[in-house]
């Protein structure tokens, strides 16, 4: 069972504040997203509809990205408070260090995502 312990607390305080900026960030330019995707604009010919389709699906396209990328800063903020951060969801080993900082919102540990992505790459194919 996790432990909220000061010492992984902070351990990973540094993180959690990137975390908590990358996560403000995030709902800003998600709510700037949002009012672009609906704004309506009544373009003059046929190229000018399709280059404003275009931009209007690659916008809402970025805006579901951000929004998942949201949610995983969320979650990995929750299992900081609940002192299981930085752990493995699949084996429950330790997350290396070096993983978390350059993808602080990390469930797995390498070994794992690795394994995950290609047995997902496989049932696609």
């Amino acid at each position: 069972m996790p432990t909220t312990d000061r010492s992984s607390r902070k351990k990973f305080s540094t993180l959690e504040k990137q975390l908590a900026s990358e996560r403000n960030e995030l709902r800003k330019r998600i709510d700037r997203h949002r009012l672009d995707v609906v704004t309506d604009r009544e373009p003059d010919d046929e190229g000018a509809a399709a280059t404003e389709n275009i931009s209007r699906d690659m916008l809402a396209a970025t805006l579901e990205r951000e929004r998942r990328t949201l949610q995983e800063i969320e979650s990995a903020l929750r299992r900081m408070q609940n002192g299981e951060y930085g752990m493995c969801d699949n084996c429950g080993i330790a997350i290396p260090r070096a993983r978390l900082d350059a993808l602080p919102w990390a469930r797995k540990c390498i070994h794992c995502a690795d394994r995950s992505f290609h047995s997902n790459t496989l049932r696609v194919a």
